[in-house]
């Protein structure tokens, strides 16, 4: 496997870099974080100018036509400018009606969703989300169609979202249902997020009207393609966490030297690089691995604890270079830190992923 981006892909990255300079800066996504995390005008340029949705998908569908590689350069890109748009939440249901919806369901719901007139995004990010026994929704059946009860939360952007992908405990499985958000039964609640970049709600569903999507044999699949992605978005913040770190540690002077050029400062941006170049290579076998289902299952919770642990470590050792100006809000590794400890925990932490991986592995 030649673990190298072609020009277009080399390309595609230089270019969305320079759209997020000019159209995110840190000061904008500071004020967004504070207003609710969410930028309706950026959001519809990305769906409409970029296509970021669609980067993966086949153009039958109204997508690009890309892989998911395209689309893990994207994430790595939006997580190095921490970007307060959905696409997290978006992407993760496009590819649940995607791979779980049938052909009417496909072309009824993917264009709104691929345009950014809607903005979907997927319920389940605790560690069981195909665990019918940690469900904390279920679908029964009333008048011959599918109702939800119970609750769910944290749901990423749950409280912009105009559609929901549910996943609900029905006869002992777990399946996936779609509701949008004026669906009578349905309340959202938004409530306080550790990361103010990237909001989240809690949904309560009361005797809610929900419709099925009827290919529930690929929520694992779902989940992989979401890991992958979420490991794309780390791996783009740990670089910003270096790249501060070194600029930082070049300029800020101690003793009449840089600070840079002291041993254990060497050390910890050292460390960061190595723990990345690791990370990046892992993302990119990842992404090319989507097309083989059984090699995708392996590597996406390998990424996942992968990128998870480089984040953490790259976001706590940028505080130690920047010292004590790192923990005040005025300073933007902070935000950072904060991001990497609530993507560490979407679907499970490290150690969940690793036990996945041992379990598919037959370890």
């Amino acid at each position: 496997m030649d673990f190298r981006y072609n020009t277009e892909q080399v390309d595609f990255r230089a270019s969305l870099r320079g759209f997020l300079a000019e159209t995110a800066p840190m000061p904008l996504v500071r004020d967004i974080a504070v207003e609710g995390g969410h930028d309706q005008r950026l959001w519809r340029r990305i769906c409409s100018e970029l296509e970021l949705p669609a980067l993966h998908l086949p153009p039958e569908y109204g997508g690009a036509g890309g892989t998911l590689v395209e689309a893990a350069i994207a994430f790595e890109e939006l997580g190095r400018a921490l970007t307060p748009v959905p696409l997290a939440g978006s992407v993760f249901a496009i590819e649940s009606v995607l791979r779980m919806g049938n052909a009417e369901q496909r072309q009824r719901l993917l264009p709104g969703l691929l345009s950014g007139e809607r903005i979907g995004t997927f319920t389940a990010v605790g560690p069981d989300a195909a665990d019918p026994t940690t469900a904390t929704v279920r679908a029964d059946l009333h008048g011959g169609r599918p109702v939800l009860h119970g609750e769910c939360s944290p749901v990423l952007y749950g409280h912009v979202a105009d559609l929901f992908v549910v996943a609900a405990e029905t006869g002992g499985t777990v399946s996936p249902f779609v509701v949008t958000a004026d669906t009578p039964g349905l309340t959202v609640e938004p409530l306080p997020s550790f990361d103010t970049t990237r909001p989240v709600a809690r949904l309560r569903f009361a005797h809610t009207p929900a419709e099925a999507l009827p290919g529930s044999d690929g929520l694992d699949g779902v989940l992989d393609v979401a890991r992958v992605l979420l490991a794309a978005d780390m791996l783009g913040g740990a670089e910003a966490c270096l790249a501060l770190s070194v600029e930082y540690a070049s300029s800020r002077m101690q003793f009449d030297r840089p600070i840079g050029s002291f041993q254990a400062v060497k050390h910890a941006c050292a460390e960061m690089m190595i723990e990345i170049d690791a990370t990046r290579v892992a993302v990119m076998f990842a992404a090319m691995s989507a097309t083989d289902p059984e090699e995708l299952a392996i590597a996406a919770p390998l990424v996942k604890a992968q990128a998870a642990d480089t984040f953490a470590m790259c976001a706590g050792a940028a505080m130690q270079v920047h010292g004590g100006i790192a923990f005040t809000w005025e300073h933007d590794i902070h935000m950072y830190f904060r991001r990497a400890k609530t993507t560490q925990a979407v679907f499970g932490n490290s150690t969940h992923h690793r036990a996945l991986l041992a379990d598919r592995a037959g370890l």
